[in-house]
């Protein structure tokens, strides 16, 4: 159980992402969705997770079958909810995690808290139609969010998902703390990509208490 809520929460934080009901100054957020979905390409990349549960290393590669590959452990020596969890990342993996991806259009109340020369940081609320998990976007509205984004050729540099409070997301189960951290790096061809990803949630499920850290670092391959 612990490990599907803290798989639910890291697929939260790749998917949670922008048809903002309040209009950024300059259109900035619209015009880097729209430069990453044209500069799209199907690049293959290494995934490390390490958290207390895994320590894999995964390739995916848009020409392979499958194309997400377990390096390390094998996936034939994977059993149990290991080998079910790789299943549904599988499934649900479409390619490299744009940080300026389409869902960004998504989110509302987009807000400017604090900006520089550089860039400019926004605070907003995650909407359902923001978050791809189907569990997850039923406490979307128990989340908040913050991006930077450049003031130059406009395309994010880092995402924050997070809970301003506890909550209970499903019967038997309490969050008291959900952060988590989205740092983007540029890719070949410019577009920054989710390069890490740093989830901390803490409650308790079923009378059992948790506290669960995980890092994800994505790297492209380039061609």
């Amino acid at each position: 159980m612990l490990r599907r809520l803290s798989a639910l929460f890291a697929l939260c934080a790749l998917a949670a992402s922008a048809t903002a009901q309040t209009p950024m100054p300059s259109g900035a957020l619209h015009q880097a969705v729209s430069a990453t979905a044209t500069a799209k390409i199907a690049y293959a990349f290494n995934l490390d997770i390490a958290s207390e549960q895994r320590n894999w290393r995964l390739r995916f590669d848009p020409r392979a079958n499958p194309r997400l590959q377990s390096l390390q452990p094998r996936a034939e020596n994977l059993e149990g909810d290991q080998r079910r969890a790789l299943e549904r990342m599988r499934e649900r993996m479409e390619g490299l995690p744009w940080c300026a991806s389409e869902e960004m259009r998504q989110v509302a109340n987009v807000r400017l808290l604090r900006e520089d020369t550089q860039t400019a940081t926004y605070s907003f609320q995650p909407t359902r139609e923001s978050i791809r998990s189907e569990q997850a976007r039923e406490f979307a509205r128990q989340l908040r969010g913050e991006f930077t984004i450049t003031k130059n050729a406009p395309d994010l540099t880092r995402l924050r998902i997070y809970a301003t409070r506890g909550f209970s997301p499903m019967l038997l189960v309490n969050i008291e703390r959900l952060d988590i951290v989205v740092t983007c790096a540029a890719a070949p061809n410019g577009r920054r990509y989710a390069a890490e990803t740093v989830s901390e949630v803490r409650g308790g499920a079923f009378g059992q208490a948790f506290n669960e850290r995980s890092v994800q670092r994505t790297n492209v391959i380039a061609p």
